[in-house]
């Protein structure tokens, strides 16, 4: 396979030196900002009906086996943390659709001293809206398939052993071409393209991916994970990708 992974890997951590980087600390903040709102409103919905569906639980419970609710809230809490988790990056990714492909924009125009002459007004964010979903969709459609091959191989015993380590390439493959897109998305780059650019450089995409994933494990820092993520994938463009063919 054709690249490095620790270039992929340096290269999200470039998108986190430029985080506050004159000319794209805006366009940082804002989605910054909607990924904390966000994230709280999701723990505290699902605080709320875990711990109501927690305590009708426990109601249910003879006396002698109350003291199991020590056993279960921690499991509880773990899946509270889980789903959360897992519905308010998928949720985010769509939100955050078309502020992350003005921050790719910005980016690039910061690394290459050329200014684009898309317009970035509010105006322009309601319009380019659908055009980001439907990419979001894209994305959602090349997943899902790989996932039920993987979820069919964990069941195969024998093969299941190579699971994990197959889940967390793919994982790291998926978050390369999530963050990747915003960038070539910007430049006419469609999504077979996409695939086929960042499959020529695989390894430097799968350590770019391996960056997040390891990012995302780490409190605090992942509310940087997406911004830092798009910088970077952005500079990957600029610097591998942009200037070869896409046809």
């Amino acid at each position: 396979m054709n690249g490095d992974i620790k270039t992929g890997f340096m290269y999200f951590i470039k998108g986190i030196k430029m985080l506050n980087k004159p000319g794209i600390r805006l366009f940082v903040i804002i989605p910054l900002l909607l990924n904390t709102v966000i994230f709280f409103t999701f723990i505290s919905l699902f605080g709320y009906y875990f711990v109501e569906t927690l305590d009708q639980l426990i109601n249910k419970l003879p006396e002698w086996l109350s003291f199991l609710y020590w056993v279960i809230f921690p499991l509880f809490v773990s899946l509270l943390l889980i789903m959360s988790g897992y519905f308010f990056n998928a949720f985010i990714n769509i939100l955050g659709a078309p502020f992350n492909g003005f921050l790719a924009q910005k980016t690039e125009e910061v690394l290459t001293g050329k200014v684009s002459n898309e317009p970035t007004s509010v105006k322009d964010l309601i319009a380019i809206i659908p055009h980001s979903l439907k990419r979001e969709i894209d994305k959602i459609w090349y997943y899902i398939p790989r996932v039920i091959v993987l979820f069919i191989l964990t069941l195969i015993p024998g093969i299941n052993i190579l699971s994990p380590f197959a889940w967390f390439v793919m994982g790291a493959w998926m978050l390369s071409i999530q963050y990747s897109d915003f960038a070539m998305d910007n430049n006419k780059v469609n999504f077979a393209q996409m695939k086929t650019l960042l499959a020529q450089e695989r390894l430097t995409s799968i350590g770019f991916g391996i960056a997040v994933v390891a990012a995302l494990s780490i409190p605090v820092i992942n509310f940087l994970v997406m911004p830092a993520a798009v910088i970077g994938a952005t500079i990957m463009w600029v610097e591998i990708h942009s200037d070869k063919p896409t046809h």
